[in-house]
């Protein structure tokens, strides 16, 4: 029981921000300016996309109620999400 309201919270988190990314790849956010970088703004977009395929997975594997399923669907959340991390931290703002 407590997994199924842990992963409907993570499914939840995965939308919001895949959303987030998504509708923010024109405007800028907190130091990030997509809008004048189209590198990063395709980054932007495919963390966005690539956290809503995520999301879609998640529930199929919390309706499904297979452990290893869930477990793989987080690791491959976890990977991903590190991944957008670290190719949003080469667009930081360098101090002069």
């Amino acid at each position: 029981m407590l997994i199924n309201i842990l992963m409907i919270v993570f499914i939840l988190l995965t939308f919001f921000i895949g959303g987030f990314f998504l509708t923010h790849t024109n405007k800028a956010f907190l130091v990030f300016h997509p809008e004048s970088n189209r590198n990063l703004a395709g980054i932007v977009k495919f963390g966005g996309w690539s956290l809503i395929i995520i999301g879609v997975v998640a529930c199929v594997a919390t309706v499904m109620q297979n452990n290893v399923f869930i477990s793989m669907t987080l690791l491959v959340a976890v990977l991903d999400i590190v991944a957008v991390q670290l190719m949003l931290v080469h667009f930081f703002p360098k101090n002069q």
